[in-house]
């Protein structure tokens, strides 16, 4: 994919973003936002969390003992995350307003989707890892973060450490795709770049509305905005990365 048509579909994404939400039961136009609430929460499959929190770890492991050998399994596990939350998180039955899609958000993570399966079917990705400079490692605090998301389900911090096998990560892009982008910027410049910038233009879209989210979604709190600064801060990074870091390797 060229240059000019990478920044297209940029901005065919950019303006996915703005589908309005649909719905089985008709509602008014400003009550979108109550749409859009209503179905993320409906749909937090917190019973797979420990799974997903499992096969991470161990993937990961994998990853860093026997990367060149596995890379395509990984690339398989996080197509499969990307298209569950396409599908599962923004798709689901409210009291309110019936059965009901998030239309934006749907369409711009099914491209993410559909992105990595191609990169299951022509890897570019190389899971091998390299000592690299020391600043480059900024993000793996954050990706722990995001791997914790120390929240409670009323928006309210909690610190147990038991999250680290049961919170959103796995079920949730948001605290998910932190931990994906931070992967692929520490194996960069052997990663595919193109999958990276969609990977992290579109997570960095969702960190937005998430940042308008809280003047607009009642019960949307600012320490749940606090715990997306790994998505948007990684997001910018994985976006800018070809920028910021001189290809060496």
């Amino acid at each position: 994919m060229s240059d000019k048509r990478l920044l297209g579909l940029f901005i065919v994404l950019f303006l996915c973003v703005f589908l309005p939400p649909i719905a089985s039961k008709p509602f008014a136009q400003q009550d979108s936002p109550l749409v859009i609430r209503d179905v993320i929460t409906q749909t937090t499959y917190l019973w797979l969390s420990p799974v997903v929190h499992v096969a991470t770890i161990l993937l990961l492991i994998a990853l860093y003992l026997h990367g060149k050998k596995i890379g395509r399994i990984a690339d398989a596990y996080f197509a499969v995350l990307f298209l569950f939350f396409a599908l599962g998180q923004n798709i689901a039955v409210t009291a309110n307003y019936g059965l009901a899609v998030v239309t934006g958000n749907l369409a711009i993570i099914l491209v993410v989707g559909l992105f990595w399966i191609w990169e299951v079917y022509k890897p570019q990705n190389e899971y091998v890892f390299h000592r690299l400079p020391l600043w480059r490692y900024w993000v793996i605090p954050f990706a722990f973060l995001a791997f914790w998301f120390p929240l409670n389900a009323d928006g309210s911090p909690n610190f147990s450490p038991l999250l680290l096998l049961t919170s959103d990560f796995g079920v949730m892009i948001c605290p998910t795709s932190p931990v994906v982008i931070t992967l692929l910027t520490l194996i960069y410049p052997r990663v595919n770049k193109r999958l990276l910038s969609v990977t992290s233009f579109v997570n960095l879209l969702i960190g937005m509305f998430n940042v308008m989210a809280l003047f607009v979604m009642s019960g949307y709190t600012l320490y749940v905005l606090m715990l997306h600064i790994p998505l948007i801060l990684t997001s910018m990074y994985g976006l800018l990365i070809s920028i910021i870091v001189k290809e060496k390797l």
